[in-house]
């Protein structure tokens, strides 16, 4: 298979949304496009396709210098991640949907078609998706596809911001479409073949996809493909906090629980991978928790809320209760949660 390298840019500058109700904070639009960017990136390394992660630190920088520096790297296509906006963000209005923006400029025609597979994925995901003209990124010398995922000034559209399984089906389908274009298998996600044994010393495609998986549990490793010592201080920190041996390594268990959202039974106290899946969840649906990926008190009458507010029926966790799969179901989702006041 021809190498494919494709660079992705999460708009760390796509704005906040208008103060949302009870849990009164403005939700940033970034904290979608740097899941989403991790996901998709794994997921294109998991098919085979190389991603350089054109930001890294996650910062906006102006557009013209993200240009120039893909200018100087071999890629054969560039994937922007953004949240859009509509009006003034002091409240919400009706405008909504999520968009594909395809730029003009030397690879117009390029990019009019790599826009059109991925518009056409996205839909296959459900809800509306707009091929939209977006002439910020002409200048860049590939074909170039900008994602949004809905508007920061759109209540229903902003709570996604939050919502991890919006994020990976954002990720998977755009995934989906880079294969579809540049004619290479898609392996699915549940693919096991896809997720091999690493330890120490190990290079490659695979190991950027475990720093990708890994980068969504509150590391900041850089996707190099070098399985050095930061990216084993990770692997072992989750390890200890799922409960496995940390001198195991990489192992189909450990890809599981980067993968696998909340699968196991949580109590008070527990840093299990799924703990980020469960916190991130509550809170896009507007239960106020913390987003530490550690199950407090706070997130456990956030999950009581909600569980009352989803049955009718009243519910209260004890400080020694489990939290078991049905439970983590309800909050499974995509959407639902609180309404607006007004």
């Amino acid at each position: 298979m021809e190498d494919i390298t494709i660079a992705l840019y999460d708009d760390a500058g796509c704005g906040v949304s208008p103060l949302m109700p009870y849990v009164d904070t403005k939700f940033n639009g970034k904290h979608f496009t740097r899941t989403a960017k991790y996901m998709l990136g794994a997921a294109l390394l998991r098919c085979g396709i190389d991603v350089i992660d054109a930001n890294a630190d996650s910062r906006a920088e102006p557009v013209h210098d993200f240009i120039m520096r893909m200018g100087k790297s071999s890629v054969d296509a560039c994937i922007v991640l953004t949240y859009s906006s509509f009006g003034s963000r002091k409240s919400f209005n009706d405008v909504s949907g999520r968009t594909v923006g395809c730029p003009a400029g030397r690879f117009a025609a390029r990019s009019r078609i790599f826009c059109e597979d991925v518009c056409a994925k996205l839909k296959l995901s459900g809800g509306a998706v707009t091929l939209v003209s977006d002439d910020s990124y002409a200048a860049a010398n590939c074909p170039t596809a900008v994602v949004s995922g809905g508007y920061v000034t759109c209540f229903d559209d902003a709570k996604l911001i939050y919502d991890r399984d919006y994020a990976e089906r954002t990720a998977e389908y755009t995934a989906l479409a880079v294969c579809e274009f540049f004619d290479v298998p898609y392996i699915v996600r549940d693919d096991i073949n896809a997720y091999p044994m690493l330890c120490m010393t190990r290079r490659g495609k695979k190991v950027k996809m475990l720093q990708c998986l890994l980068n969504l549990y509150g590391n900041s490793l850089g996707a190099d493909g070098v399985y050095g010592q930061a990216t084993d201080r990770a692997v072992r920190r989750l390890c200890i906090g799922n409960g496995r041996n940390e001198k195991d390594g990489v192992t189909a268990a450990l890809w599981r629980d980067l993968t696998g959202g909340c699968d196991r039974p949580l109590t008070l106290g527990s840093t299990d991978s799924g703990v980020f899946y469960l916190q991130n969840k509550l809170y896009s649906k507007l239960y106020r928790t913390k987003t530490d990926g550690v199950l407090g008190k706070d997130t456990l009458s956030a999950l009581a809320e909600y569980v009352c507010d989803c049955t009718g029926n009243d519910a209260e966790f004890a400080d020694n209760e489990v939290i078991d799969g049905d439970t983590i179901k309800l909050v499974r989702p995509i959407g639902g949660g609180r309404a607006r006041l007004f």
